[in-house]
């Protein structure tokens, strides 16, 4: 009988909540300027299923075909995975975050992001 309840533990294991915690990053180049986002996710109350999201974010702007100094931004959030959509909500905003464990991707909407 354990051995039939472990085989289908194994079965039922949410590959989505396994890859999420690490660090994705996305870069995109625009006609003024660089944008470099980076998420980084960490479990912080396995119980709850709740995660901690950190974003660092980085602007490099050009003007006249100089770069000026950069803008930065960092926020510390939280998110709630719900393991039957395979989503992570982000608490504060409500953002959907999806994951493509396969391709090592998240996307939040229409944007990218590549884990390493």
């Amino acid at each position: 009988m354990l051995l039939v309840l472990t085989s289908c533990h194994s079965i039922m294991k949410d590959e989505v909540k396994e890859f999420m915690p690490g660090t994705y990053i996305r870069f995109s180049q625009l006609e003024f300027g660089k944008e470099y986002d980076t998420l980084i996710i960490t479990l912080q109350n396995q119980s709850s299923n709740e995660y901690r999201i950190v974003r660092k974010w980085k602007y490099e702007r050009v003007l006249d075909g100089s770069a000026i100094e950069p803008e930065y931004k960092r926020s510390v959030t939280s998110g709630v995975y719900n393991s039957v959509h395979k989503l992570l909500q982000e608490t504060e905003t409500g953002d959907l975050y999806s994951f493509d464990a396969k391709r090592k991707l998240l996307f939040n909407g229409p944007v990218k992001y590549q884990k390493l």
